[in-house]
């Protein structure tokens, strides 16, 4: 089995990959603050009600593929 195979190998697999990357700034932190963070009247983001979706690229995988969300510019 290559690296390849072993990360594809369910979304879960390649989520798992993606959190492990040391990244300042990642396309599924661009879509959760874009998607809860926009209109969120939380004031301390260390208690987010969304903390399942932040900084977790498996949400970020399950999201329908758009042209904005296909570039990784």
């Amino acid at each position: 089995m290559t690296e390849y195979e072993r990360i594809t190998e369910s979304p879960q697999a390649l989520a798992a990959f993606l959190r492990g990357l040391s990244v300042i700034e990642a396309p599924w932190d661009a879509a959760f603050q874009k998607r809860y963070c926009a209109e969120c009247a939380a004031t301390d983001c260390d208690a987010c009600p969304n903390e399942a979706y932040r900084n977790n690229p498996a949400w970020w995988l399950a999201q329908e593929a758009t042209e904005e969300r296909g570039r990784l510019e």
